[in-house]
């Protein structure tokens, strides 16, 4: 869409719904851009499929792949159809196998990845060295079939932000050059972005997405997790039927319409999606 037609929607968006009397339209002057990003890409067949129908039929911008599930090659082949949707990398530290065995400071006896109940304190604390090495594994082979870097780096359970692994998360977004997800900034090398984690069960309607976006914030990203549920997430997840309730609101009018008024795609979306393949 041309940014005219663009500019014409908006204005009609906003004629209609204030004819309706459901707003005042001073509202709609504070602009800002936003990232809608889903975590949990590749892991399983039918979750996938719900990200990419929430960013062709939603207002979803980008994704992150779980690089050690066996539906992670499918999620980022099916992602080149989508040349806007960013994709990133969701590192993982607490579910599944690790891609580099040998490791001891958060595997079990059968080589798995200890998942963070059954950590003393509820949450891993990886050597630095095993997990450096088990992440720029990861890192690495989402590029290998990609054929191009993540846009962003984010992890399962947030355990790149956890302090004894931030140390690590920060080599290697320096070493890729990639921006972080963050809740508190802990590096410079892009805009400070505040991630906003909140949306689950409950609180997954329209009133709390779009009032949680009304910040006085240049950038704001909205983490979610929308899927289609098929056996293996059911098998795999407590968090499973809200999923698909995520999936809806983010595919809505309502949603849909809010969005054209109040916000622009985030640069990093709009930019790194279009970053050309590497050899």
């Amino acid at each position: 869409m041309t940014e005219s037609l663009q500019f014409l929607k908006k204005i009609y968006i906003i004629f209609i719904i204030a004819y309706n009397g459901d707003i005042d339209t001073e509202d709609y002057e504070m602009i800002k851009k936003l990232i809608v990003n889903a975590d949990d890409f590749g892991m399983t067949e039918g979750n996938s499929i719900g990200i990419l129908m929430a960013h062709a039929d939603g207002i979803l911008t980008s994704t992150t792949c779980m690089m050690n599930m066996p539906f992670a090659k499918f999620a980022l082949d099916q992602a080149k159809n989508y040349p806007d949707l960013g994709v990133g990398i969701h590192l993982v530290l607490t579910v599944g196998r690790p891609l580099v065995d040998g490791a001891k400071s958060y595997t079990d006896k059968d080589g798995n990845f200890i998942r963070p109940k059954d950590y003393p304190d509820h949450q891993p604390h990886a050597d630095p060295e095993e997990l450096y090495t088990e992440w720029k594994a990861q890192i690495e082979k989402f590029i290998e079939i990609a054929g191009k870097k993540p846009t962003h780096i984010d992890s399962h359970h947030h355990v790149h932000l956890l302090p004894q692994h931030q140390e690590v998360v920060i080599k290697l977004a320096r070493e890729y050059d990639l921006p972080i997800r963050q809740r508190d900034q802990i590096i410079d090398n892009y805009e400070y972005v505040r991630c906003n984690d909140q949306m689950y069960d409950d609180l997954i309607t329209y009133d709390f997405m779009s009032n949680s976006m009304k910040v006085d914030e240049e950038t704001l990203e909205y983490m979610c997790h929308p899927a289609y549920v098929d056996q293996r997430l059911y098998d795999m997840t407590s968090y499973c039927l809200p999923r698909m309730k995520e999936l809806a609101l983010l595919r809505s009018e309502e949603m849909k319409n809010f969005c054209l008024l109040y916000t622009s795609p985030s640069p990093r979306d709009r930019q790194k999606s279009r970053m050309p393949s590497s050899a």
